[in-house]
């Protein structure tokens, strides 16, 4: 199982085997995209592919013998919510982010979230294949090769960040914070955070829970 877009390989994708006298078997595949269903009887079947973030694919073929069957699945077209500038206004000391781009969305799940001492929640996302391309060096060797992803002036600040108090003064931000292991999209400012040399969509305009 492939990426269409890109060719890179699909983990963690689902080929099931929806009729003919084989239904109901399935496998998931690899880190390499590859699978394998053993023991199929011969006949007609069909084949449904699926795979988090990207359209399903489907596949009919007559097996008498072992069989290739690939899938080049298509990346989910995602709506694009616009970002909110004035968000901007509430980040602090925003010298040391670097702007990659004004307004990216991105769809992953969400591995961890704590209160940061400016008053933000940093979450780690695991992003979806078609957004590995977000992720730089500093994501894979700090994060685990998650994206950071931070909702501004949630939670309390500590005066060792007194520029903190002058982004969230009066204002608080309402993104959700979703549990460890929901599936998002999330949307905003995707920059570099040059402190830590990792990247992020910070600050959050927009999260909600995805399919």
């Amino acid at each position: 199982m492939s990426d269409a877009t890109t060719g890179r390989a699909v983990p963690g994708g689902t080929v099931s085997v929806t009729s003919g006298p084989n239904a109901n078997l399935s496998s998931s595949t690899d880190a390499s995209g590859s699978y394998s269903i053993a023991g199929l009887l011969a006949g007609s079947i069909g084949l449904h592919a699926t795979a988090p973030a990207y359209d399903a694919a489907d596949q009919t073929l007559s097996v008498q013998t072992d069989a290739r069957v690939d899938f080049a699945l298509r990346p989910v077209v995602v709506s694009n919510p616009q970002c909110d500038a004035s968000l901007w206004n509430h980040v602090h000391d925003v010298k040391r982010l670097e702007v990659l781009k004004p307004c990216q969305t991105v769809t992953g799940v969400i591995a961890t979230h704590h209160s940061s001492d400016d008053g933000d929640i940093d979450m780690e996302l695991a992003v979806d294949p078609p957004f590995a391309n977000l992720l730089n060096d500093g994501n894979i060797s700090k994060l685990n090769g998650h994206l950071q992803i931070e909702a501004v002036c949630q939670a309390p600040i500590h005066p060792d960040v007194p520029d903190a108090f002058r982004a969230c003064k009066d204002f608080t931000d309402s993104v959700p914070i979703p549990a460890i292991g929901t599936r998002v999209q999330v949307t905003g400012h995707y920059v570099l955070d040059q402190d830590h040399g990792w990247t992020e969509i910070h600050p959050i305009s927009v999260l909600t829970v995805a399919r």
